[in-house]
């Protein structure tokens, strides 16, 4: 009974293949179109007819932007391509500049969303202009042909913004400030941790972040905290040094004023650092736009040392 059992199931799934084999390419492409990139990719391995459908322009046009051609006619250099399919996977494998290098456009590989980086040049930074805070450099690690450098400032403010209507609709999104510190600019950015936004309509995502190294981060909120002490103004046991059992009654005595680090910095595989300033969801329609910020304004102490190559807004899943 095992065995016959077993016979009618292949039977019925030869009988399933056959008549999926028997479908016109032209069908089975329109199916496939219907699905997603990663989708269409596992289905090519079903069938010759599967492949040649999933290959075809008619699957990969339906996965491409609808307006392709209008940002294609935007870069700065021109993008050749043979077939829908390779130009799906060279916009979703690097971005391509444009906009007269402004801005950089690509794809999310899995789903075909949009995505975009505008530059620093195309940021609000506070003091930006004024050579005596910031400085304009070229890095070779950079898409951009300039990056801003940050000399000197004791208010950081850096704010962007974007169109709705240029990302993919009714889509989670998160933007991230695509950055770099160097020499011991992390030092200037552990006293006090920065907040971030993401503005959509009456949406508001907000982040408490540091840029800076999480032990530098704790020595010189330790050495801060023992000078405070020293000058008589934070009446807290004196910290000797952060390997030290001291530390259990200090930071019970200043639990209230602990402050939850929710964003952390990852490394990107282009050698630049990264951190979410926050999420949305794209349902806003044409008319509305997102607002990007990067502040830290309240700890008034200087702070050096960081490269802003630009902002990346790209599908969160």
């Amino acid at each position: 009974m095992e065995s016959d059992k077993q016979e009618n199931n292949n039977n019925n799934n030869n009988a399933v293949g056959s008549d999926t084999a028997n479908l016109p390419e032209e069908c089975v492409a329109i199916m496939v179109s219907l699905t997603s990139p990663r989708d269409a990719c596992r289905l090519s391995a079903v069938s010759s007819t599967f492949r040649s459908a999933a290959e075809s322009d008619v699957v990969w046009a339906r996965f491409l932007p609808s307006d392709y051609i209008s940002l294609l006619s935007r870069a700065v250099h021109p993008v050749r391509y043979a077939s829908k399919r390779e130009l799906f996977f060279l916009l979703s494998g690097r971005h391509i500049l444009i906009d007269r290098g402004k801005m950089s456009f690509g794809l999310e590989k899995s789903s075909g969303a949009r995505c975009y980086m505008l530059s620093a040049r195309t940021l609000s930074i506070v003091w930006g202009d004024t050579p005596q805070y910031w400085r304009w450099i070229s890095l070779p690690d950079s898409r951009f042909s300039e990056v801003a450098e940050l000399i000197n400032v004791h208010w950081l403010e850096i704010r962007g913004k974007i169109q709705c209507k240029l990302l993919s609709d009714k889509t989670k999104y998160a933007a991230y400030l695509v950055y770099k510190i160097n020499g011991h600019g992390s030092r200037s950015f552990s006293f006090q941790p920065q907040e971030t936004a993401v503005i959509v309509g009456d949406h508001i995502s907000n982040h408490t972040v540091s840029l800076a190294n999480k032990d530098e981060t704790c020595r010189n909120t330790i050495m801060f905290r023992n000078f405070l002490r020293w000058r008589g103004v934070l009446t807290l046991p004196y910290i000797e040094d952060e390997d030290n059992d001291v530390f259990d009654d200090a930071d019970d005595a200043d639990d209230d004023e602990t402050v939850d680090i929710a964003g952390s910095s990852h490394l990107r595989i282009d050698g630049w650092m990264e951190v979410e300033l926050g999420e949305f969801y794209n349902n806003e329609g044409e008319n509305s736009e997102v607002e990007m910020s990067f502040m830290e304004v309240k700890g008034r102490h200087w702070k050096r040392g960081l490269l802003v190559q630009g902002i990346e807004i790209r599908p969160k899943f």
